[in-house]
């Protein structure tokens, strides 16, 4: 059997300790003399002794199977047990319509009078319940026997609203006190806190929807005809309705009720059903988002493969010319100049990769300084122009009269831009044109890279920033890449506290991005230099 939680043992720990001081204050105020201290009001039903005594017994055997290390312990085995043979022994001594020891005390004073017989059968089920809560083949009976005893001391109870009734004759007026009724209710409810999680108490302990619609349930179930049933009492008891009135209000009142608990119970079923379908539609869509990123993994992998390849086969030719040992100075540096290149490819694939993985875990560190954007722009051109001119593109640079300022690292500018033609460059046919325009106002800077290339597919799209993700290759775009270098450039835009965007009207229409980056404010703009304008092609 689990432990009980903290939170689980205050209620039957408090419920316990209410029912030792009703107890307590009852013995107190027969030895005393006190007659408040043992009934509400003169007239009604006093808690005698031995109902006192038994509460006791029972307060200590709930008490102690709320120690989680020792819910079976000697002392509230035994409590419990007492209980239930005292209960027993005050029924037989009813029914032999004498008083048997240990009860026959030789003396005649109401002090010494046993419990009602309605309190020694409900003493009998309260024993029991306590009984069997630390066995779990029992739990469940203890907690219907609880539930039970909750019932018939809330019906006791309501036996003191209609005084003059059969109803007060036949429970209270029995000799059940006031005191005693609140006793066995507080000593039922604990007994049900006991276990929360176990039983038949599992309906309504946790957080799901079942618990949360049964513990509301219930409490309409319970409230409702109580104070329903008080209502009609006192109005019968003032004498303002009479007897049949009080039955069809009280039947019209039952049928509201149960009509606005079905109705309740239909809607918030509805609205979980609502929920449920809400979760399946989007547990759906992420196991699609998870087969499609590991498609892309998979064609991530192939690609990475590929790439690596490609460069190792005119490595690996070199090696063998070297190995002739026959070449003259001009074919030894052709040789070292294809090993450089293809090795310089090599690690700028492994530099994007491990960029990518930095960005992702946040490692990224920048270096912000006051950064000339149109000189970051300049450095930018000067990596690509080698890629443009082998393709024969024509690349067209719209810069401003002024230079704005970005607080960020002039490092990882270059590769934003550097990332934006490179891609431009990559999907635009040969001869095709590329265009950078760079623009500014007082609390932002754009820079818009715009090209005549193969477009990109309205499914694309959405995902053009996304790691691995790339167009279709054609035979006019030769390359290749890990489709990083956009997904690079969206983080490190981020990081610099802007954005980039794609746009494009699909197949064969070109594409347009458009990185946004915050104007440094209160920087004087730089004067146009002419190292920049030397190296940037001007605006046609």
């Amino acid at each position: 059997m689990p432990p009980a939680t903290t939170s689980s043992k205050s209620l039957p720990v408090f419920c316990a300790a209410a029912c030792v001081a009703i107890s307590t204050v009852s013995l107190l105020g027969w030895a005393a003399g006190i007659d408040w201290l043992t009934s509400f009001a003169p007239g009604l039903p006093r808690l005698v002794p031995m109902t006192a005594i038994l509460f006791l017994l029972a307060g200590l055997a709930l008490w102690s199977q709320t120690r989680a290390s020792a819910p079976r312990s000697a002392p509230g085995v035994a409590a419990a047990a007492l209980v239930a043979a005292g209960a027993v022994a005050i029924l037989g001594s009813h029914a032999a319509q004498q008083v048997s020891a240990p009860f026959a005390l030789g003396v005649d004073s109401y002090a010494f009078t046993l419990s009602s017989p309605v309190t020694a059968a409900m003493f009998l089920a309260l024993g029991a319940s306590l009984a069997c809560m630390p066995w779990p083949r029992a739990l469940r009976w203890g907690q219907w026997l609880a539930l039970g005893l909750l019932l018939m001391a809330l019906l006791t109870l309501a036996g003191y609203v209609f005084r003059d009734t059969f109803l007060y004759a036949l429970l209270p007026g029995k000799g059940t006190s006031i005191p005693t009724t609140l006793a066995f209710i507080l000593l039922a409810l604990g007994v049900l806190a006991l276990r929360p999680a176990e039983g038949m108490m599992v309906a309504v302990h946790g957080p799901g929807p079942s618990a949360w619609v049964t513990r509301r349930l219930l409490l309409s179930a319970l409230a409702v005809p109580v104070l329903l049933g008080a209502a009609i009492g006192f109005a019968l008891h003032l004498d303002m309705i009479d007897v049949g009135t009080a039955i069809a209000f009280l039947v019209w009142g039952m049928v509201a009720l149960f009509t606005a608990v079905v109705w309740i119970f239909a809607l918030v079923l509805q609205r979980y059903d609502a929920a449920r379908r809400q979760a399946e539609r989007e547990r759906e869509a992420a196991l699609e988002a998870l087969r499609e990123a590991d498609a892309r993994k998979d064609d991530f992998m192939a690609l990475l493969a590929h790439e690596l390849r490609n460069p190792l086969a005119p490595i690996r030719a070199a090696a063998e010319f070297l190995k002739l040992g026959n070449c003259d100075p001009a074919q030894m540096r052709r040789t070292s100049d294809i090993i450089k290149r293809q090795t310089d490819y090599m690690v700028h694939l492994v530099e994007d990769l491990l960029d990518v993985s930095r960005a992702r875990r946040g490692l990224i560190a920048l270096d912000k300084v006051p950064v000339d954007l149109v000189d970051a722009v300049g450095d930018a051109v000067e990596q690509v122009k080698p890629q443009m001119a082998r393709r024969g593109h024509r690349l067209e640079v719209d810069l401003p009269e002024r230079h704005p300022s970005v607080l960020g690292d002039h490092k990882r500018l270059v590769q934003v831009v550097a990332n934006l033609l490179g891609n431009a460059a990559k999907y635009t046919p040969e001869g095709g044109h590329v265009r950078l325009q760079l623009r500014a106002d007082d609390k932002r800077i754009e820079v818009e890279v715009r090209d005549d290339g193969i477009g990109i597919d309205a499914a694309l799209l959405p995902r053009v920033f996304d790691s691995f993700t790339q167009g279709t290759r054609t035979a006019g775009r030769a390359e290749g890449g890990l489709g990083l270098g956009l997904a690079l450039v969206k983080r490190l835009a981020e990081l610099h506290g802007g954005d980039v965007t794609a746009d494009s009207a699909g197949n064969g229409q070109g594409s347009t991005f458009v990185l946004t980056l915050p104007r440094m404010q209160g920087m004087p703009d730089g004067q146009p230099g002419a190292r920049v304008a030397a190296r940037l092609p001007l605006r046609s």
